[in-house]
């Protein structure tokens, strides 16, 4: 077992008695899907109005909700493969749920990037800065793409390692 499966099991207390009576933990599972999924509307919701209500000040708070955001489903997707799950084998298509959640998205991240990129003077500092910062903020999207696309080619050639070992 890993060290992030351990700390996984360790936050998510998965280790109970109380996981242990199967219907519990089907209900808890389904309580927690559901508590995760209204988590996960009400960030992306907060952070479509907070930059338009309420100025800078709503942009850096909607930064800080959705950089928790990604954090919480980054880790969530994680865990649910390192369990050999992939969350995304049925979303194969653009469902309304999606494209809301997609659009909440950008109207946020488009509210941020108006309030924040207003300079707030006009040295060349302030300019290269942002520059710069956009040319890493690429860069690591870039990097992020290439690692993906490596590590779902490497799970899929697992499982159908398996596959082949199962037959």
């Amino acid at each position: 077992m890993t060290a992030f499966v351990k700390a996984a099991r360790v936050i998510g207390d998965l280790d109970d008695d109380f996981y242990r009576d199967e219907r519990q933990r089907d209900v808890w599972n389904e309580t927690s899907a559901v508590g995760f999924q209204l988590a996960q509307w009400i960030a992306l919701v907060a952070t479509a109005v907070l930059p338009w209500v309420a100025g800078r000040v709503g942009a850096w708070t909607a930064l800080g909700i959705l950089l928790a955001w990604i954090v919480v489903s980054i880790v969530t997707t994680a865990y649910a493969r390192s369990q050999n799950v992939d969350v995304y084998a049925s979303a194969k298509t653009w469902r309304p749920r999606a494209v809301f959640a997609a659009a909440l998205y950008i109207v946020g991240v488009v509210g941020i990037y108006a309030r924040l990129s207003a300079p707030i003077d006009q040295d060349p500092e302030t300019w290269l800065g942002m520059v710069v910062g956009g040319i890493c903020g690429t860069a690591a999207v870039f990097a992020i793409i290439t690692w993906r696309k490596r590590h779902d080619a490497r799970r899929i050639a697992e499982e159908e390692a398996r596959d082949a070992e199962d037959m």
